[in-house]
């Protein structure tokens, strides 16, 4: 899908469409440029020889030309909106981005630059502001999106353009797309699917990344042979009942129990899990775990993946969980030091790491948390593995409480990474997903609300 550049002259469209080129694996190129080659004069030597008719007339022939290419980024001239057919022609490959301005804003931009003859027969301060006047109305009716550029930097327009272009899906989808998802319930408010399609958009591959609701696990694993589907991402409640349908299991998913990845060789399944070594490297960005006494709230699949992680780097554990049975059969099968209900949270207030395994606290349930207040202290590392809000009411009172915290989006980050590897072979370009993850997360004005846990 090619990126359209529409707006006035002083927009930074050339600015901008470089950087973006740049970001998005494309070719840039400047209608203007091409215009000057073909017809072999500048912009106002065409116009003083020939008139502005002779000058739309070589820039219809060159949209016409431009429109057939693929993959680029098309920084236009101000007034290629003006002719429907160029914006028909820009349309069938592209998506038109209209960069705004107000025209004081176009009018500092441009400065003293006067070589760009008039269009109106007003002096130069003042033929800008009746262009602007007309043609804003045709902008506003032929953009796809448009990106307000006041107080933004050329680097803070494309990096809000490629959000654009990676949560609309405006990546070409073709028969050879690769298919990758996540099946759970409920999965409204993934934010997967936005980090997994950034990463393949960084890396220029030809994969694509959807979330369906399940609730028949095995009907959706039948599907996902039957159709080919490359990866799966599995959530909540689907990693434990999952592993009765898969062809191979690996071994360290085999022994925790729970799966959240499926990867689809040629109809053969195969399982792992993630969840475990992405805590356990989230963890050990804050604290070392040797030794360490851990209370572990939870006793799902992501709690058993975190509790065996801990257990192996030889940590104190003691799983807490509202149905107190499973946490006794958790701390059994892990070998923890203890388990029970939550009338032993007290333990918390002499314990080094705290870990919310629960979906207390999770998106809509922000309020609310399990532990009183009172058990946090400044020794106290604590790490929700909630991502959805950023900031929950367990991390938000650890913070104000002086502990160390862990926020849950970076756990979610690091399964996905890996996740993303086993599903295409590259390595997940990791900062760029995480930028996307956190913009979404902190309620940036591009990312979309759907797509949140």
């Amino acid at each position: 899908m090619n990126i359209v550049l529409i707006g006035m002259r002083g927009s930074g469209k050339t600015t901008v469409g470089k950087l973006l080129a740049e970001k998005l694996g494309k070719k840039f190129i400047e209608m203007d440029e091409l215009i000057a080659q073909r017809v072999g004069h500048g912009i106002p030597e065409i116009v003083a020889q020939y008139g502005w008719g002779k000058f739309r007339e070589a820039e219809a022939e060159i949209t016409r030309e431009v429109a057939e290419l693929d993959n680029v980024v098309n920084a236009t001239g101000g007034g290629v909106v003006t002719r429907e057919e160029n914006v028909r022609e820009l349309k069938r490959k592209g998506k038109l981005v209209w960069l705004k301005a107000d025209i004081d804003t176009l009018l500092r931009r441009i400065g003293d630059n006067q070589s760009r003859p008039s269009l109106t027969g007003k002096p130069p301060q003042e033929d800008p502001a009746v262009v602007l006047a007309e043609r804003t109305p045709i902008y506003q009716r032929c953009a796809d999106v448009t990106i307000d550029t006041e107080d933004k930097s050329p680097e803070e327009v494309a990096e809000a353009i490629a959000r654009v272009y990676s949560e609309r899906g405006w990546a070409m989808i073709s028969a050879e797309t690769k298919v990758c998802c996540l099946i759970g319930d409920p999965v409204e408010h993934s934010l997967s699917p936005l980090i997994h399609n950034r990463g393949y958009e960084v890396l220029g591959l030809n994969f694509v990344y959807v979330a369906f609701t399940v609730k028949d696990i095995k009907l959706a694993i039948e599907g996902i042979r039957g159709l080919g589907i490359r990866g799966v991402s599995i959530t909540m409640p689907h990693k434990i009942s999952a592993m009765q349908y898969i062809d191979d299991i690996d071994e360290t998913a085999r022994e925790i129990g729970a799966i959240n990845t499926i990867v689809n060789n040629g109809g053969v399944l195969s399982g792992f899990n993630t969840d475990h070594t992405a805590a356990l490297k989230a963890l050990e960005e804050k604290t070392s775990l040797k030794g360490k006494r851990a209370v572990l709230l939870g006793a799902g699949g992501s709690a058993l993946a975190i509790a065996l992680g801990l257990k192996r780097k030889d940590a104190h554990l003691v799983i807490l969980n509202r149905t107190a049975d499973k946490a006794r059969a958790l701390a059994q099968t892990v070998n923890a030091e203890d388990g029970g209900g939550l009338d032993q949270l007290s333990v918390i207030a002499s314990a080094d790491i705290l870990i919310n395994a629960t979906a207390v606290g999770m998106w809509p349930r922000t309020s609310e948390t399990i532990v009183p207040r009172e058990l946090l202290h400044p020794r106290l590392t604590v790490f929700d593995i909630n991502y959805h809000p950023k900031e929950t009411r367990l991390i938000t009172e650890a913070k104000q409480t002086g502990c160390t915290v862990i926020y849950g989006y970076k756990m979610f980050l690091y399964q996905a990474a890996i996740q993303f590897e086993l599903f295409t072979g590259h390595q997940a370009p990791l900062a760029e997903m995480e930028t996307a993850l956190t913009r979404a997360l902190e309620g940036d004005e591009y990312a979309t609300s759907a797509d949140r846990r």
